[in-house]
């Protein structure tokens, strides 16, 4: 076998006279290179909902909904880039920095929001709520890199602040801060952030871990991830509503009633509403693992499948059941219907794949 190329899954034919397996085909293969477009139609059991699986993270569409703005990977060069909603053409803003989770201004088609700094690190690690700013018609031509400018909201010595979300008029970006030692809720001015006098507002307060906010499209409430039902778990987290005054925060249960064992168990996290503020979309483990961690080494689900579900906790839904982790999911906003058969699914700017990964060392720890 070629030593260069992942081997994996291995089984036997009846008989037990040959042995199969799954092998990469790729890139270094001689049976043909392998890419993966920008974007991909997923069949949804909802038939009026239409589904795209994009190969990155942290989507967010433009207010018309012409383009997308994402996280290739979480290295030091993954800045944020922006594709058009079509799948084709491909521009980079912030080249050559660590950037994760993007918000779209609601208003400007000119701004989006993000979080400049490593990802998953500790309330006192150094990440900051930028505003990058560009000019639209940069978003032409065959593609490249984009000038813009970036105006850091959240001072650097407040620790880790990410996962912003912009208010429907534009003024205000709520967001997770871990300033006061533990990771909860606040307000800042999205223009000016916290240097100016009033600019900055705490919206929860605890110890615990308030995350991954959401601003409704109506603005009357602000929908988060938290494990303050049970602090001293932090795998286990759950969806809850706040008004962005502070005022009726609420738990919303969507696996059984409250205080049973099952509900206690949920990680559900990138909570966000749908474009009428009806419905919650989320991620969560409400379904369990797929697929065989051992048998999908490189995507493992640590929560993996895509759930709606009213705000008052009815209606719950499942969306994907696949082997794969389908998270960080976005509503499209646009006012005109995508094209699904006119997706540019094999653009020549699509991913190669390496065949490579880093090997799954948790499938090899002592028990």
């Amino acid at each position: 076998m070629n030593p260069n190329l992942h081997h994996y899954n291995p089984f036997v034919s009846p008989g037990s006279k040959f042995i199969g397996y799954h092998r990469f085909r790729g890139t270094g293969s001689t049976q043909g290179e392998s890419t993966i477009p920008n974007l991909n139609p997923v069949l949804s059991p909802i038939k009026p909902l239409k589904m795209l699986r994009i190969n990155a993270s942290f989507s967010s569409f433009s207010p018309n909904g012409d383009f997308i703005a994402f996280n290739p990977n979480f290295d030091t060069n993954s800045g944020v880039k922006v594709f058009k909603s079509n799948g084709s053409k491909r521009w980079s803003l912030l080249k050559g920095r660590t950037a994760f989770y993007n918000a779209w201004s609601p208003t400007e088609k000119h701004v989006i929001y993000t979080s400049v700094g490593p990802i998953f690190q500790s309330a006192k690690a150094t990440v900051q709520i930028a505003r990058i700013k560009f000019d639209p018609s940069d978003l032409n031509g065959d593609g490249g890199d984009v000038k813009c400018d970036v105006k850091i909201l959240t001072k650097e010595e407040t620790g880790n602040n990410a996962f912003p979300s912009c208010s429907p008029d534009g003024k205000s970006i709520v967001f997770r801060s871990g300033r006061s030692g533990f990771k909860n809720l606040y307000i800042v001015d999205a223009v000016n952030g916290e240097f100016v006098d009033g600019g900055l507002r705490r919206l929860t307060e605890g110890p615990w871990i308030d995350t991954m906010p959401s601003w409704s499209p109506r603005g009357d409430l602000i929908a988060f991830s938290s494990n303050r039902h049970n602090p001293d778990d932090v795998t286990t987290f759950s969806i809850y509503v706040v008004k962005p005054d502070g005022s009726d925060l609420r738990r919303i249960h969507v696996a059984g009633s409250e205080g049973s064992d099952d509900v206690d168990r949920e990680r559900i996290n990138h909570v966000c509403f749908s474009e009428d503020g009806e419905w919650l979309l989320f991620t969560a483990n409400l379904g369990g693992v797929t697929a065989e961690p051992v048998s999908w080494p490189n995507q493992f689900q640590p929560y993996g499948d895509l759930y709606v579900v009213r705000l008052d906790g009815s209606g719950l839904r499942r969306l994907t059941c696949d082997a794969y982790e389908n998270g960080t999911p976005a509503w499209y906003t646009g006012g005109e219907e995508l094209d699904m058969e006119r997706l540019c699914l094999r653009s020549e700017d699509a991913d190669e794949l390496s065949g490579e990964f880093e090997e799954p060392h948790w499938i090899s720890c002592d028990i």
